[in-house]
């Protein structure tokens, strides 16, 4: 089936000449309109021509095999390469890189984060999604609520998950909970339960009935 969601124009890119801009042929999600400009991939390869909102945008790169698919995007200075994956709508931005055989499976990869070797971050639930952030560097697996930054270090055998509603943060200092502001906000039984709990007799006054 032929690419009829962009094309790759002759702009090539300054530094790697081997790395060229696409252009648009339709729209694409919100922002992309047909005719924009985005980033710089090496092949078809890179970027998925299936999906409806995949993108690379500004200065971004998908090079070698990275190929960036299921509504993830590139953004600002944003690289990947290798044979990185970038899905489940994952968003790199800034300087932030996945190389060699990284595996973005949804999350946020920001400022110069580096996802490396065989590493992993991946989404427990829309609500409880990965980032790594500041120049912090990732060869193990992150999953879940974690926020990794600062010049923190995961290694290829670590693995971090957390599924809390507060959010786990890991620097090079240490670790810490970013406690959820709706950890303080009381619900009714019916909301927390997500249905309307029976009542509960005290067991004295339970027992006094019985007799």
């Amino acid at each position: 089936m032929s690419n009829q969601k962009y094309e790759i124009t002759d702009i090539a890119h300054e530094k790697y000449p081997f790395l060229h801009r696409i252009r648009a042929l339709r729209d694409i999600g919100s922002e992309v309109k047909a005719g924009d400009l985005g980033g710089f991939v090496e092949h078809e390869g890179n970027l998925s021509c299936e999906d409806e909102d995949s993108w690379i945008y500004n200065d971004a790169i998908a090079a070698n095999g990275a190929f960036v698919y299921e509504g993830a995007v590139l953004r600002d200075h944003a690289v990947a390469c290798g044979e990185a994956h970038i899905c489940k709508g994952a968003v790199l931005s800034d300087r932030a890189r996945a190389e060699d055989h990284a595996h973005v499976d949804g999350g946020r990869m920001e400022n110069y984060a580096r996802l490396s070797g065989h590493g992993m971050v991946s989404v427990i639930s829309p609500s409880k999604f990965p980032v790594l952030s500041g120049e912090c560097t990732v060869y193990g697996i992150v999953a879940g609520n974690v926020l990794v930054t600062s010049q923190a270090v995961v290694l290829g055998d670590e693995k971090i998950t957390h599924d809390g509603l507060d959010q786990l943060v890991v620097t090079e200092c240490g670790r810490s909970i970013q406690r959820s502001q709706d950890r303080d906000k009381l619900l009714s039984s019916t909301e927390y339960f997500g249905y309307e709990a029976p009542e509960r007799k005290p067991k004295r006054k339970q027992r006094e009935a019985e007799r």
